[in-house]
């Protein structure tokens, strides 16, 4: 069956009422969720720059420290970064568990790398951000010789939290709920729709009518007719055995 814009538009008027609760109940849930049950997520940055020699500024320095950025990225994400971190600020996880809230971003067009660091708490997310900042600028030297690597801007602490999105969840929320519900009114409206005539099936189906069959009568009808009439047929052949005729007798 096709559904015009019209057809549609009068199926939400008779469906309104019902719509209109599955969205406030979608929100209320979405909205539930997003302030009662999802922990608030907080992101802190901190920035370090590669810097190139300073008695060389060739263009070739700058190609070598673009280079050196992944490496410096992949260094920053190491056991022995996060062991000093962890060392330092007393954290109550393992190294292995502080690197999951750690991400780093590099750019080949750029000498910078941000630390991300993501956490429930956002004085401890900005800790953990300036930690690994500092921590990577004292190793470095021990670990590839360079002195090149200086803490360009520190964490600070963010104010909002990064997730839950309270109304973008409401909002998504409120979308489906709006396309479930008229989903579901049309599947009922299909469901419910009665066939009167064998010309709304062809409209339905686009399907040639090859014939119809007719109206039978039911079959217990005609035996109780039948088993009526030789009921009253052997009344009749009794009636007439109990006639005596004149100058005969009974016999019972």
């Amino acid at each position: 069956m096709e559904f015009e814009l019209g057809s549609i538009l009068k199926l939400v008027k008779r469906r309104l009422l019902f719509i209109i609760v599955l969205c406030i109940v979608a929100v209320g849930i979405a909205s539930f969720v997003s302030y009662y049950v999802l922990k608030p997520k907080y992101e802190a940055t901190a920035s370090i720059l590669i810097q190139g020699d300073r008695q060389q500024k060739a263009i070739n320095d700058i190609m070598a420290g673009q280079k050196l950025v992944t490496t410096y990225g992949e260094i920053i994400r190491s056991s022995r970064i996060a062991e000093e971190v962890v060392r330092r600020l007393q954290l109550n996880m393992t190294p292995e568990k502080l690197l999951e809230k750690v991400k780093t971003r590099t750019s080949s067009e750029s000498l910078v790398t941000t630390v991300i660091v993501s956490d429930s708490n956002a004085k401890r997310a900005t800790n953990i951000a300036n930690g690994f900042g500092e921590a990577f600028n004292e190793n470095i030297q021990a670990i590839m010789g360079v002195e090149n690597v200086v803490l360009l801007d520190r964490a600070k602490v963010p104010f909002e939290a990064i997730s839950p999105k309270p109304v973008f969840n409401m909002v998504v929320a409120f979308g489906l709920a709006l396309i479930a519900g008229i989903a579901f009114s049309i599947l009922r409206e299909l469901a419910e729709k009665p066939v009167k005539s064998a010309k709304n099936i062809q409209l339905d189906l686009q399907l040639p009518l090859l014939g119809t069959v007719g109206k039978l009568k039911p079959r217990k009808r005609r035996e109780k007719t039948k088993s009526n009439s030789v009921e009253g047929a052997s009344r009749h052949e009794e009636e007439n055995s109990k006639i005596v005729l004149p100058g005969t007798t009974e016999i019972i």
